[in-house]
């Protein structure tokens, strides 16, 4: 049937909530095509840098939808999300740019806050696995 094809999120009752958008737990069926993406850096599509870190973070969303959507895939086929940001003050912004791009799809996800990128002017690199 077509909604074995769905992702399911596992949020279970014994465990507290998720502190954001996000599930605790995703899984996909067993038939399903796997995409890893390659973590994103905040570039335009010129290769010069979007600019601060909330345009840093939109490029990255736009450069993972664009691969999704290569693969056949939306963001509705993510089932789990890494981002590495370089600056704790920036974890709220980092989830308000998340959630207004990703428009209530929830994923399973992890935000490290690490000491820096493979470039200095880089303050967030996202990563992404898909599956449909």
């Amino acid at each position: 049937p077509e909604e074995d094809k769905l992702l399911t999120q596992h949020t279970p009752p014994g465990i507290s909530a998720p502190s954001s958008a996000y599930s605790h737990g995703v899984s996909a069926p067993a038939d399903a095509r796997w995409l890893h993406v390659s973590g994103q850096v905040g570039l335009n599509p010129d290769g010069t840098l979007a600019g601060d870190g909330a345009a840093q973070m939109a490029a990255c969303w736009t450069r993972i939808f664009a691969i999704l959507e290569d693969a056949g895939m939306t963001k509705e086929n993510i089932v789990k999300v890494t981002a590495f940001i370089t600056d704790a003050a920036l974890v709220g912004t980092y989830r308000e740019v998340r959630d207004a791009h990703m428009d209530g799809h929830l994923t399973a996800s992890t935000l490290l806050v690490i000491s820096g990128l493979a470039h200095p002017d880089w303050v967030v690199e996202i990563e992404a696995v898909a599956a449909g």
